[in-house]
């Protein structure tokens, strides 16, 4: 069985969208982490019974902030709890557990935590303090069904779990693709949509580039190159690693960012397709 060994820190949102059903995922990680505050202040009665119950059988252990008593770490504490507070609704509770989570994860050595909610991902990927850490998204979560699965019942789950929480841009084969070329790491999900996001940018700046002098703007680029993306699936023009083709101006032409043949074996190992606009997170 594909496992996670090493301690992940579980937010709120992951454990509200599976409940009645974390003994299922939970199977999936040898050291569960869940702040108190979270299990406590922000989920419901039933997730906490939930808990209760599984706590013997799973090695889930819930634990307390550990606040740096020297001067240099309350500095940074408070750079960092400033940072967060910037972004997150902490006065009437509601992203307590994402503030809690990353304080945790930042201050106790935990490299992994959990979390759907996409400013917890901004943060992991470009936020002075928090940058480098990793998070599972619910979409691992899926390919982790999805590798353990003991046949296509389990399969066609893990698929529609991954499709339900992603925004229908691409189809699943196409993480398979991306999680088998960095041989099953997990996580791998906001890497893989953070790569998805930039080569869908450089597509549409490429052709903005080309038509810097006219009246075309960049949402007409985007949502042109979107349209065609739809109805030309399996080609170049569905795939975010085409090009301009600066040698001849046309949004049914495209080169490819590596030079390779359509199709052909080194195409099908790194083709990434889209088949609608792909937007950037909203902070």
């Amino acid at each position: 069985m594909k496992k996670i060994s090493i301690p992940v820190l579980f937010d709120t949102n992951i454990l509200i969208n599976f409940k009645g059903q974390l003994k299922y995922i939970f199977q999936f990680f040898d050291n569960i982490l869940i702040h108190k505050k979270v299990y406590e202040e922000v989920l419901e009665k039933s997730i906490r019974d939930e808990l209760d119950s599984l706590k013997n059988i799973y090695k889930i252990a819930f634990v307390e902030d550990d606040i740096p008593e020297d001067d240099d770490g309350k500095q940074l504490f408070h750079e960092c709890d400033k940072e967060l507070r910037n972004s997150f609704n902490i006065e009437n509770l509601k992203d307590i557990g994402e503030y809690k989570t990353l304080l945790y994860a930042k201050f106790n050595k935990v490299c992994i935590l959990s979390s759907q909610d996409t400013t917890v991902w901004r943060f992991v990927t470009d936020s002075k303090y928090f940058k480098g850490l990793q998070c599972i998204t619910i979409q691992d979560i899926a390919y982790l069904l999805y590798l353990n699965a003991n046949g296509e019942k389990d399969r066609k789950i893990a698929k529609k779990i991954y499709g339900r929480f992603t925004r229908g841009e691409h189809p699943f084969a196409f993480f398979v693709i991306y999680m088998e070329r960095h041989k099953d790491e997990i996580p791998g999900y906001i890497e893989f949509e953070n790569a998805r996001i930039n080569n869908f940018e450089q597509l549409a700046k490429d052709y903005m580039d080309c038509y810097a002098d006219t009246e075309y703007n960049i949402d007409y680029i985007k949502n042109k190159i979107s349209e065609l993306a739809s109805v030309r699936r399996g080609t170049c023009l569905s795939c975010l690693y085409s090009r301009a083709d600066k040698n001849n101006i046309d949004y049914s032409i495209r080169t490819c960012l590596y030079g390779y043949e359509l199709n052909g074996v080194q195409c099908k190992n790194i083709k990434d397709e889209f088949i609608m606009r792909i937007r950037k997170r909203i902070k």
